[in-house]
């Protein structure tokens, strides 16, 4: 291998094992030390890399939330031309990433208070996400709401559902699988009903 390629190997191998650590021992019981063996080099290779054991986890989350945005963005890129089926190919695809990324559980739950730089950019990156979506919806007349401030409200609605839906449904024997069919979807009778335009609506901004 290249320097370069061999290089984006080991950083890659030390986020996988971070994931790993992070899921199993949460942040608290997670050390260079158990990265470093996790990934097999040695504890000094870890700082060519990063700055500090926290540098390392404030990274975590916003690559995961990458990960999670190329997902779910293959997932609407292949889904129909329509309002409704990019929305739930959005929250379909979120639970598969939830069953492929396990540990993602545990490492926002604790990344809040742990790692607070990397779950603000997590948080950002995925609402910018939602945003432009919602936007893009928008542009084409296929939401009741309109403007800036609505989309922002509802995008956080959507969010909050997922996560709330995910800590429900997804957690069992202490293992992450998917929702029950139903979950998804409820999801999409209520957001369909409150959020898509239809046939017969008035204009966003017009409805009673």
């Amino acid at each position: 291998m290249k320097r370069a390629e061999k290089a984006e190997a080991t950083r890659k191998a030390l986020f996988a094992a971070a994931i790993e650590v992070v899921g199993e021992h949460g942040y608290a019981g997670t050390s260079v030390a158990r990265i470093t063996e996790r990934a097999r080099v040695a504890q000094g290779t870890f700082y060519n890399y990063f700055e500090s054991r926290q540098d390392l986890l404030d990274q975590l989350l916003p690559a995961i939330s990458l990960e999670l945005l190329r997902h779910v963005g293959d997932r609407v890129a292949a889904a129909p031309d329509s309002p409704v089926a990019r929305e739930h190919a959005r929250i379909a695809g979120f639970f598969e990433f939830l069953e492929r990324t396990p540990h993602l559980f545990k490492i926002l739950n604790e990344g809040e208070i742990q790692a607070p730089e990397g779950f603000r950019r997590h948080v950002a990156l995925q609402v910018a996400s939602y945003e432009r979506a919602m936007e893009y919806e928008s542009r084409r007349g296929n939401l009741r709401i309109g403007g800036a401030a609505e989309i922002a409200v509802v995008t956080q609605m959507l969010m909050s559902a997922r996560s709330w839906l995910s800590a429900r449904y997804c957690l069992r024997g202490g293992e992450v699988v998917q929702p029950p069919p139903h979950v998804i979807d409820t999801y999409m009778r209520f957001v369909v009903g409150g959020l898509f335009v239809t046939d017969g609506d008035p204009p966003a901004g017009q409805a009673s």
